[in-house]
């Protein structure tokens, strides 16, 4: 469950990867506007916090709160019995496991899950590939995957239609074994407190400052 946990804070909101060889279908000039209107939705977000809830494909289930702040800033507490955060605080990605007291230290820029959190968010990003977009009567899914990984995994976005707001996200990774988060009672841009972004770490030195890049 630990891997699971991680896997999702990598690939939350955009973890944009596709199965090997998966085709990329042709944009409708319909699919390019619902992208636009994502993309300035995307761009209007300047916080979140939610609860949210995650069921992976073995049937094993999750709970917990997360807050996000722009630029580079996120942070997920999962709710017992599982005693894991996991944080953005705008240089790292940290994921502490408290009761192995171990705490894991990722570069954020190296990371798919700086991209929601940048300024602002682009499809046209050189390294983004959209293979699918549709509608059902409500909502919108956009499928993605990053196309310098083509072997790890893939995200579909779900998003609720009129309005536009982002509900749900379903990671397929390289086994094609899929998880499901759900956001639950969502508040955007609203106030989220700077503190809740910094980590002091109780069992070993912080890793050492680096300068900031232009992110």
């Amino acid at each position: 469950m630990k891997k699971i946990l991680f896997l999702i804070f990598c690939f939350v909101f955009s973890a944009f990867a596709a199965v090997a060889d998966t085709p990329k279908t042709a944009l409708t000039e319909d699919n390019q506007k619902i992208l636009a209107d994502i993309e300035k939705y995307f761009n209007g977000i300047r916080s979140i916090k939610s609860a949210f809830s995650q069921v992976s494909g073995t049937g094993a289930f999750a709970e917990g709160k997360i807050e996000l702040l722009k630029p580079n800033k996120m942070r997920l507490e999962y709710a017992p019995p599982y005693p894991v955060e996991i944080i953005a605080d705008g240089h790292y990605l940290i994921f502490h496991d408290k009761k192995l007291e171990q705490v894991t230290y990722l570069d954020l820029d190296d990371n798919p899950a700086s991209i929601i959190l940048k300024e602002n968010f682009s499809f046209k990003d050189s390294d983004l590939t959209v293979e699918d977009v549709s509608r059902s009567p409500g909502f919108i899914e956009v499928t993605l995957f990053k196309t310098s990984q083509p072997a790890a995994g893939k995200i579909t976005l779900v998003f609720r239609d009129r309005p536009l707001a982002l509900r749900q996200w379903q990671i397929t990774d390289a086994q094609k074994t899929k998880t499901l988060v759900s956001l639950n009672q969502a508040e955007f841009n609203v106030p989220v407190e700077e503190s809740q972004f910094v980590f002091k770490d109780p069992y070993k030195t912080r890793p050492g400052d680096r300068s900031r890049r232009n992110r």
